[in-house]
């Protein structure tokens, strides 16, 4: 885990803490920063399925391993 030191401006933090009922001000940073990257994770995912690079539909039982034939 990192540890690090910034400055942030008071208003931010109090809506910080509202939004996430953080009680704390790490608590909100904590809480903030972990949506972000979650957020981020998800849309990585969510444009790896439209770009075909996931394929939901594939099922992995299904493949024998074998090219599909030329018949």
């Amino acid at each position: 885990m990192a540890r690090i030191s910034v400055d942030i401006d008071e208003e931010f933090l109090a809506d910080v803490r509202a939004v996430f009922g953080a009680e704390t001000d790490e608590e909100a940073v904590k809480a903030a920063v972990e949506d972000v990257a979650k957020r981020l994770r998800r849309q990585e995912f969510s444009d790896a399925i439209k770009s075909g690079e996931i394929d939901l539909m594939y099922d992995a039982r299904d493949d024998t391993g074998q090219e599909p034939s030329a018949a």
